[in-house]
C-alpha cells in the first residue's frame, strides 16, 4: 500500500511537470470517449430489452399493409381487420392498435404541428412507460378529452413541470393532462411518441392504417407467437384470395424489428466498425505524442534501472500515469454525454413533426461498466503501452543517453 502512495505521488509529480501533454491526453481521451459512451448506449438499446418494450420477444408486430402473393398492396389494415385477425389468437395476452397524426396543437398560447398517438387501453399494458407524474388513460378516461405527456413536452411547454390537470388544445379541443412518462431514447420502441390521446377522438379511426403489436404471454416461446400470428394472418389473406402473402416475412417480433430496422446482421458489424473507428484516429494520435513523451523521459527511466528497478517497475510507473490520464478523460467525456446529446436532439430533432424525441434519455451504468471502462483500459494499453514497452526493452546505456538507440 505505502508502495502505491509513493508511486500515485510520484505520477502526480511527472502530470503536474508535464501539463501539455496530459493536457492533450485528456482532452483527446474525452472527446473520445464522449461519443464512445454514446454510441454503446445506443446499441444496448438496440440489442437489448430496454422501456418500454421491456418484453420485446413476446410482442409480435403486424404491418400496416396486406401484400398480395407478389408483394404488390392489396389493402391497409384497419382497427376491424386486425380484430378479425386476432380472434383466431386463443393464447395472446392482449394487443394494441393505435394511429398517428400531425395535428395543430396549442400549449399556453404557442401553436405548432405535433405528432399524436391515438392509442387503446391495452396500449399501456403492451408499452410498459415509466409514470413520473399521474397514471395512464382509466376506462372513463379513454371516453373524455385527457393526454398524457412526456417530460421532453413538459420540459418544451411547462417550465414549472408540474402539469397534472393542465389544459393542451389539439384541433381546436381542449384537453386536460392526465399523466406524463418518463423520456426513453429516440432509438427505442416508440421511441418518437412523445403525446398521446385516446382512440375515441380519432376522426380518422375507421379509415386509417393501424400500427398494430400482439402481446403473447411468457408461457409461449417467441416461435410459437410468430407461427400463431402468421397462421392467423394467413386465414385472413385468404378471404381476399391471397394464398401467400408476402406480409407474412414482414410478421416479426418487436426486437428482429429493431434489430432489421438498423442494420439487421451488419447491425454487430456497424457499430464494432463505429468503435473502431472512434477508438484507432486518437489512438495514433496519443502513440505519436507518447513516443515523443517517453523518449524525452528516456533518461529518467534508465536512472530507475540503474538504481536497481526492473524493466516491470519502470513499465509499470509510467503506463500508470498513462492510465490515469486516460481514466479522468474517460470521466469526463461520461459526464459530457448529456450535454453533446441535448446538443445533437437540437440538431437533430428540433424540427421533428413527431414531437418531442431524444438521443439518450438516461445513462446505463451496466453499459458503462461492461463497454466504456474496458475500451478505455485497452485504449491505455494501445496509446501508452506500446510506446512504454519500445522504451523499457532497451538497455539501460540506450536510456541514460536519453533513449535513443
Amino acid at each position: 500500500m505505502n508502495g502505491l502512495i509513493v508511486n500515485l505521488k510520484l505520477v502526480y509529480y511527472n502530470i503536474i511537470h508535464h501539463k501539455v501533454f496530459a493536457l492533450f491526453c485528456v482532452f483527446g481521451t474525452m472527446l473520445t470517449f464522449v461519443f464512445i459512451t454514446i454510441v454503446a448506449q445506443v446499441a444496448d438499446i438496440l440489442m437489448n430489452n430496454t422501456s418500454p418494450a421491456m418484453e420485446a420477444e413476446r410482442i409480435v408486430s403486424i404491418p400496416l399493409v396486406l401484400l398480395d402473393d407478389n408483394g404488390n398492396p392489396r389493402k391497409g389494415l384497419t382497427s376491424g381487420d386486425i380484430q378479425i385477425i386476432t380472434t383466431n389468437l386463443k393464447k395472446m395476452s392482449c394487443h394494441t392498435c393505435y394511429q398517428s397524426h400531425s395535428m395543430d396543437i396549442n400549449v399556453n398560447g404557442r401553436s405548432t404541428d405535433y405528432g399524436v398517438c391515438f392509442v387503446d387501453k391495452n396500449y399501456w399494458k403492451v408499452f410498459q412507460f415509466e409514470f413520473v407524474q399521474g397514471h395512464s388513460f382509466t376506462k372513463s378516461e379513454m371516453h373524455t378529452p385527457c393526454v398524457i405527456v412526456n417530460e421532453y413536452f413538459v420540459e418544451k411547454f411547462f417550465p414549472d413541470r408540474n402539469v397534472i390537470n393542465k389544459e393542451i388544445e389539439i384541433q381546436r379541443r381542449t384537453y386536460k393532462i392526465v399523466g406524463v412518462v418518463k423520456n426513453v431514447s429516440y432509438f427505442a420502441q416508440e421511441g418518437s411518441a412523445s403525446l398521446w390521446v385516446p382512440e375515441q377522438f380519432n376522426r380518422y379511426a375507421s379509415t386509417g392504417y393501424v400500427f398494430t403489436y400482439i402481446l403473447f404471454p411468457r408461457s409461449l416461446t417467441s416461435e410459437m407467437a410468430l407461427s400463431s400470428t402468421r397462421n392467423s394472418f394467413k386465414l385472413f389473406a385468404e378471404m381476399f384470395g391471397i394464398k401467400e402473402s408476402a406480409t407474412l416475412k414482414h410478421i416479426e417480433t418487436v426486437k428482429e424489428s429493431m434489430l432489421h430496422k438498423y442494420g439487421g446482421d451488419f447491425l454487430v458489424l456497424g457499430i464494432s466498425s463505429i468503435l473502431f473507428i472512434l477508438l484507432i484516429i486518437p489512438i495514433l494520435n496519443i502513440i505519436l505524442l507518447n513516443i515523443a513523451n517517453v523518449t524525452v523521459r528516456g533518461s529518467e527511466a534508465g536512472l530507475k534501472r540503474a538504481l536497481g528497478a526492473s524493466r516491470w517497475n519502470v513499465f509499470e510507473f509510467m503506463f500508470m500515469e498513462n492510465l490515469l490520464l486516460v481514466m479522468i478523460g474517460t470521466a469526463f467525456g461520461i459526464m459530457l454525454t448529456f450535454p453533446v446529446c441535448h446538443v445533437l436532439d437540437k440538431f437533430l430533432f428540433s424540427e421533428n413533426i413527431d414531437g418531442g424525441t431524444t438521443v439518450l434519455s438516461e445513462l446505463s451504468w451496466r453499459v458503462i461498466f461492461t463497454w466504456v471502462l474496458p475500451l478505455s483500459v485497452l485504449f491505455s494499453l494501445l496509446s501508452g503501452g506500446f510506446p512504454i514497452y519500445r522504451l523499457v526493452k532497451r538497455s539501460i546505456i540506450d536510456l541514460l543517453k536519453g533513449g535513443a538507440k
